[in-house]
């Protein structure tokens, strides 16, 4: 995988926490919404007692097919935690 594979997500959680974290995925990502080449897969820093959801690729993933414009103007693909 490359590093336009991966993907700038924020992870919001019920707390209200928010998680910078950087997502790989099956398919290219624009400059715009890519992790910087140098950030580590997975959560930026930490804490907040927050939990990644098992299935965070499908939600990045279909979050990009939903509102992929909206993600773009963001420049990260946020994901709410339930």
């Amino acid at each position: 995988m490359s590093t336009n594979d991966r993907v700038s997500v924020v992870l919001m959680c019920r707390s209200g926490h928010k998680h910078e974290l950087c997502v790989p995925i099956s398919r290219g990502v624009p400059p715009e919404l890519r992790c910087s080449p140098q950030q580590p897969d997975g959560y930026v820093g930490g804490g907040g007692g927050c939990q990644v959801p098992l299935d965070l690729t499908e939600r990045v993933e279909r979050k990009l097919r939903d509102a992929f414009q909206e993600s773009k103007r963001r420049g990260y693909v946020l994901i709410e935690n339930d």
